[in-house]
C-alpha cells in the first residue's frame, strides 16, 4: 500500500505543477479584448446610474468614482500581465465615469 499511496502523491504533485506552470501563462490583453472591457465598463456605468437614483443618490462624477470598484467588481481588469497600466486604469474609470453620470453606456470606437 505504500507505494501505491507514494505513485498517487507524485501523480497529485505532477498535476499541481502543471496547472501552476500553465496559469502562469497569462498574457496582455488584445484590442479586441480591450474595446469589450471599455464596452462592458459602459454598460456598468450605465447600470449604476439607475442604481444610485434609486438609492436617492446623484449620479455626480465624484458620486461615481467613488462607486466605482462596487460596481466593477473591483476596478479595471489586467491589461498586461499580473497588472493594469495606469493609463488602462484611467481610460476604464472613464468610460465607467461617463456612463455612469449620463445614464448611457459610452461606446468604444475603434
Amino acid at each position: 500500500m505504500t507505494k501505491r499511496w507514494g505513485r498517487t502523491m507524485v501523480a497529485v504533485a505532477a498535476g499541481a505543477m502543471v496547472l501552476l506552470v500553465s496559469s502562469c501563462s497569462i498574457t496582455m490583453m488584445s484590442e479586441e479584448q480591450k474595446v469589450e472591457e471599455l464596452r462592458r465598463a459602459g454598460e456598468r456605468g450605465a447600470e449604476a446610474h439607475l442604481v444610485l437614483l434609486a438609492e436617492y443618490k446623484l449620479p455626480t462624477p465624484e458620486e461615481c468614482l467613488n462607486n466605482y470598484s462596487r460596481f466593477t467588481g473591483g476596478g479595471a481588469p489586467w491589461d498586461e500581465p499580473y497588472s493594469a497600466t495606469v493609463d488602462w486604469i484611467s481610460l476604464h474609470g472613464e468610460y465607467f465615469v461617463d456612463s455612469c453620470v449620463t445614464g448611457k453606456p459610452r461606446v468604444p470606437t475603434k
